[in-house]
């Protein structure tokens, strides 16, 4: 065998996305004990700043209403603005086959001969029972989760945003209340978003990483984190504690070990006597030997239970999986979407998921967190196509992962919920919009009581919420309080949920009142 060289063992650590070292059986979690049940978070974070105005279009009718449809009218432009046309009371789901089917054609906002375009501002879902109150809608090219959100399983969260502190526009312009550090920006509001820490763009962990910090060991010893990143955009920060990191996983499933092959692994595993150099070599193979064993039959097992998830179809009708276990994505959109607008990774992410959740559930884990990374969302021009397609895939997607949990008999068990950096700007750019501030977000599980919380902005151009001319406007909501909400339903404890999120305490509110 070849000397080993330091670059090799250097490419062979940044090779690594499994975790390289094992839990010891003795590092317990805080307050594992009280834990006797299972439970999952998923993250779907919308890169790009997603124009959350137009995803959950503010829908209240009534003339007069400063958070209402009518001042959405007057300040978006006609290219990217969303009709007031109804189209909910068309929306059903076939029993028989599980696609969703509309009352006529002329009700599917696909029919315009696969104009999308078109399909993207006729109209929308209005949300007026189950705890919604007809004040927010959704998207017409998103009818999937407009189903989840009418069947009682969903909330959207109203403006909130990176915000160290409440405060009015008067106090921040007073600079009484200081602004999250280099605010529209994308890569610093991404850093702040992640860490949950919005004062500040150098801390150096994530909030679910300082929850795992303080849950070590919760899941016992197995080759798996709690913590899961499908991230396909490098290292994702929300899940980087003190004293742990995530495990990280193709959108397609385990990553396999490339940098050398596995009988040169198993080779240098073999290895007798060695210089420490060699010797921390040879654990890191070892380890990553094992684990890339164990997660590849784990993925190999669930893939074949078609009684799960093989039985499953999309709203295309077609199965979750080819032949080889597989997420398989149509060559074109039934509802008449061209085939580049439905990317298959994306897709993938979801379902990739679903079946991790059930190895955790399967291996009796106790929690997991799992973070989907979707990129494309920052639309300054041609947003009528390119937010169409990511919202398609978003709606595809979270509907495959909810049917998965719904049939796993996890529905209740699992949480989904999106963030982005920042959502975009009320008034356009004629076809596009800027980067802004507070924006809405949904969360689906059948945990989550169903309904508008929070409090919705008012949307008049230069009023008391928009902190510019345009409709940037400033969250009512912190990120803070979102996260928390999320983690009293997870089990943490309010030592823990302090030690997570340091600046909760600077909000009164600290439970939103979304999770039952």
């Amino acid at each position: 065998m070849n000397k080993l060289e330091r670059r090799d063992f250097l490419k062979l650590a940044g090779g690594i996305t499994l975790s390289s070292f094992v839990i010891p059986d003795e590092l317990l979690a805080e307050n594992g004990d009280n834990f006797n049940d299972f439970k999952a978070l998923v993250v779907v974070d919308l890169q790009g700043g997603n124009d959350a105005i137009n995803s959950f279009i503010p829908a209240d009718s009534r003339s007069g209403i400063n958070t209402g449809y009518e001042k959405y009218t007057q300040a978006r432009s006609g290219v990217t603005r969303i009709l007031d046309n109804d189209l909910m009371g068309d929306l059903k789901r076939n029993i028989s086959n599980g696609n969703l089917e509309f009352g006529s054609a002329s009700s599917n906002p696909y029919y315009e001969n696969g104009d999308i375009y078109k399909s993207y501002i006729k109209g929308f879902y209005l949300l007026d029972r189950n705890g919604f109150d007809s004040k927010v809608a959704i998207n017409p090219i998103m009818p999937e989760i407009a189903y989840w959100m009418d069947k009682g399983v969903g909330a959207i969260i109203q403006n909130v945003g990176n915000l160290p502190y409440p405060a009015t526009k008067q106090e921040l312009r007073d600079k009484k209340v200081k602004l999250p550090p280099f605010l529209f920006a994308h890569n610093q509001q991404s850093i702040l978003m992640r860490t949950g820490q919005a004062s500040s763009i150098t801390f150096p962990t994530g909030w679910l990483g300082r929850l795992a910090d303080r849950w070590q060991g919760l899941n016992g010893s197995d080759v798996y984190k709690m913590n899961i990143s499908l991230s396909t955009y490098g290292k994702y920060k929300m899940f980087f504690g003190n004293s742990t990191e995530p495990m990280s996983y193709s959108n397609y499933g385990p990553v396999d070990f490339k940098t050398l092959s596995l009988e040169a692994q198993k080779e240098l595993a073999q290895l007798g006597n060695m210089d420490k150099f060699h010797t921390l070599y040879k654990e890191t193979v070892q380890n990553i030997i094992k684990q890339t064993e164990v997660t590849i039959n784990d993925w190999n097992s669930v893939s074949k239970d078609r009684e799960i998830f093989s039985s499953l179809k999309d709203s295309y009708g077609i199965s979750f999986y080819d032949s080889r276990g597989i997420v398989k994505v149509p060559e074109s959109d039934l509802y008449g979407l061209s085939a580049g607008g439905v990317q298959n990774h994306h897709i993938a992410s979801f379902v990739t998921a679903a079946k991790l959740i059930k190895i955790g559930k399967d291996k009796g884990f106790k929690r997991m967190v799992i973070a989907i990374t979707l990129g494309g969302y920052d639309q300054h021009s041609t947003q009528p196509k390119t937010h169409s397609q990511r919202l398609r895939n978003l709606s595809l997607g979270t509907d495959r992962f909810m049917r998965a949990m719904e049939h796993l008999g996890l529905l209740n068990d699992v949480t989904l919920f999106t963030v982005s950096e920042f959502a975009r700007s009320l008034g356009s750019n004629r076809d596009g919009t800027d980067h802004a501030w507070g924006g809405s977000y949904m969360v689906l599980g059948g945990a989550v009581k169903p309904g508008n919380y929070g409090r919705f902005p008012d949307l008049t151009l230069e009023g008391e919420d928009d902190y510019t001319v345009k409709g940037r406007f400033i969250p009512s909501t912190s990120f803070t309080q979102y996260y928390a909400t999320l983690l009293k339903w997870f089990g943490a404890d309010s030592d823990v949920m302090a030690h997570a999120l340091p600046e909760l305490k600077n909000f009164d509110l600290k439970d939103l009142g979304f999770m039952g």
